[in-house]
């Protein structure tokens, strides 16, 4: 949805620093989720549970309703505060005839017939899978190698997930930059 946003809202010369910025701050979410979950709220947790047989294995199972809840609440935040594109809501365009009526499964078979949307279904997939799996497996990596208590693990392997920030970033610009130069 946030890099629909961003195509929206900038222009074709710009969008690709526009969407990987964007994609890179989305992304980020994987090293954030490392700091936050294994070096903030496990530790906290372990607490919490200090009484329990096994402290932290309660608190790495219990830990995990806090992002739920976060994720919950702000979903139900955007749904109610925010536009579904630049120009005002879908309903409302469609009411008004400023948006024309498009079924879903004609929007669906549109996509699905354009290469491009396949070609970065594959680009999207392999990149995506890679980084969806280190971040899985990062920390305990980190932690079963090297001996890293998992805070510890969990702040180094959150690196990775930082990266993004300026490896997306560059990316886009790099994009924009062969788009004013080999683009239409």
């Amino acid at each position: 949805m946030c890099q629909y946003w961003t195509s929206r809202m900038f222009t074709k010369e710009v969008a690709g620093t526009a969407n990987s910025i964007v994609g890179g701050w989305g992304n980020l979410g994987g090293g954030v989720t490392q700091i936050v979950m294994g070096s903030a709220l496990f530790p906290l947790f372990k607490i919490i549970f200090a009484n329990n047989e096994n402290p932290a294995a309660a608190a790495w199972r219990t830990v995990c309703i806090v992002p739920a809840v976060v994720a919950f609440a702000w979903g139900f935040i955007l749904m109610k505060v925010s536009d579904d594109c630049p120009k005002g809501n879908y309903s409302k365009l469609k009411k008004s005839g400023d948006m024309p009526d498009v079924s879903a499964s004609a929007s669906f078979r549109s996509g699905a017939m354009n290469l491009n949307t396949w070609i970065l279904f594959l680009q999207y997939g392999c990149c995506f899978g890679v980084e969806l799996t280190m971040n899985n497996l990062a920390a305990s990596y980190f932690s079963e190698k090297y001996g890293a208590k998992t805070e510890v693990a969990a702040a180094i392997a959150s690196i990775f997930g930082w990266m993004n920030l300026f490896a997306r970033g560059l990316g886009g610009f790099s994009s924009d930059k062969m788009n004013e130069k080999l683009g239409e």
